[in-house]
């Protein structure tokens, strides 16, 4: 049931989001629409800022943007650790210790700092926000998996299966993909939410691309902006991406749980 209610919040987070690039609202989050600072209205649902460009409307794009890095580190998270951590599982010895070594040592370094590192070098871009977020997140799903490859190859008819013949590719796809499957869905979920709050990191602190919008960029304008604390504005023009990124987050986190909670039921 509270994995049905928070699915459907997650829906519904993204038909408003998808709601400013509709026909019954569109301001582009990139143009001027309406006075500097403007409060919450009919107009502007979540005020202007302070160039005087709809809040609502950037909040929409950056809750894609920050889906966009989401999915696409989350996708070469689990192809990285999914071959990583069944191989090495599976087939043991030197490569196992050389996997290993690897996990051990992406999950024992300072992520933020190098990952500041990284992109300052890099250059700011979309493509190099996932890749540098993916280096730094398929460390744990390999050795989730790599710990269930090694469980799953000791289990009597994958054995029998081995002693007939049964190379890797085969025994993965028939006998392993099928229990590691629900493994990889949870694992994704919580590389999307990690994701989301690393490009948001990242672009409060200036390394994303300044051309899109996003959640850490407007907290970092707004933050920035003089004395907002001083008056009404910091209500909309800050409360408003910390607060889609806050609930977009959590929400992610907890379907996440609820999904894993189901598969150890399962088990």
């Amino acid at each position: 049931m509270k994995k049905r209610i928070l699915l459907f919040l997650i829906l519904f987070l993204l038909l408003t989001a998808f709601f400013s690039y509709g026909k019954f609202f569109y301001y582009d989050s990139s143009i001027r629409t309406g006075d500097s600072l403007e409060p919450p209205s009919a107009a502007h649902f979540l005020g202007t800022d302070n160039l005087g460009v709809d809040i609502y409307a950037q909040i929409s794009s950056g809750f894609f943007q920050s889906m966009a890095v989401g999915l696409g580190a989350a996708a070469v998270s689990l192809l990285l650790g999914g071959v990583f951590g069944i191989s090495s599982g599976y087939y043991g010895g030197k490569w196992d210790f050389f996997v290993s070594f690897l996990i051990n040592l992406f999950l024992s370094v300072p992520q933020l700092p190098i990952m500041i590192l990284i992109g300052a070098f890099w250059g700011q871009s979309l493509r190099n926000i996932v890749i540098v977020v993916a280096l730094f997140s398929w460390a744990p799903i390999a050795k989730i998996l790599r710990a269930e490859a090694i469980r799953l190859k000791n289990i009597g008819y994958i054995r029998l299966a081995r002693l007939y013949g049964g190379k890797f590719f085969y025994l993965f796809r028939k006998h392993m993909m099928p229990e590691t499957f629900p493994l990889l869905l949870v694992n994704s979920l919580f590389v999307i939410s990690k994701a989301i709050v690393q490009e948001s990191s990242l672009a409060y602190l200036g390394l994303s691309d300044p051309t899109t919008r996003s959640w850490g960029l407007m907290i970092n304008k707004a933050n920035g902006f003089r004395g907002i604390f001083m008056t009404d504005f910091w209500k909309w023009w800050l409360m408003a991406p910390l607060f889609s990124l806050l609930i977009t987050v959590l929400l992610i986190r907890f379907f996440s749980r609820e999904c894993e909670r189901s598969i150890m039921r399962g088990k």
